[in-house]
């Protein structure tokens, strides 16, 4: 038996763990993009408490293609709209579910928007392709993440709409609300 020594320690950025080990973070079969779209799905319906919007969580998914989706939810990406993310991205640490989908993605667009300011940006994995640009603000708060799976990481998987149930027994007070589209011709 060797000995354990700090030289045997690999320290990997996120985003090469979820890539290295999907299942830690989407569950039993990390190859299946539903699983991917059912972590972000729940993720959104449960934000935590320092994002959490001030009424309940509002979610719609909608399925864009067969490794493509959308999520639009009404909480911003941090605490009061803050948008200090992964990489210096729009995409911060509240929505590390968020962040590993486009860790397993070949680009993500992500556009946020809080009292009155509006930003988008699009990632390549996690990381930024440029810096976030204004937008024209739409009304309240929300983000939108959209996501188009590696298709090399999801072959030859599809999206199909999420079986599982997205709340469990007493999970919350306020359970939100959930709607799902597909868009695919």
């Amino acid at each position: 038996m060797s000995e354990y020594s700090a030289e045997g320690i690999t320290v990997l950025e996120f985003d090469e763990s979820v890539r290295r080990r999907p299942s830690m973070y989407f569950g039993a079969d990390p190859h299946l993009a539903t699983t991917v779209l059912t972590a972000v799905v729940i993720a959104s319906l449960h934000p935590g408490p320092k994002v959490a919007p001030t009424g309940p969580p509002d979610v719609i998914a909608e399925i864009l293609d067969d490794l493509s989706f959308s999520i639009t939810d009404n909480w911003p990406t941090g605490p009061d709209g803050s948008t200090a993310g992964y990489h210096g991205s729009l995409l911060t640490s509240y929505r590390w579910v968020h962040a590993a989908a486009a860790a397993v993605s070949t680009h993500t667009t992500i556009e946020t928007w809080h009292a009155g300011h509006a930003l988008q940006q699009t990632l390549a994995g996690q990381r930024p392709t440029g810096p976030p640009q204004g937008l024209d603000a739409p009304g309240g708060t929300g983000t939108t993440l959209t996501y188009h799976l590696d298709p090399s990481f999801f072959t030859p998987s599809t999206l199909d709409t999420p079986t599982l149930d997205l709340h469990a027994e007493v999970c919350c007070d306020v359970p939100g609300h959930f709607r799902l589209r597909d868009s695919r011709p």
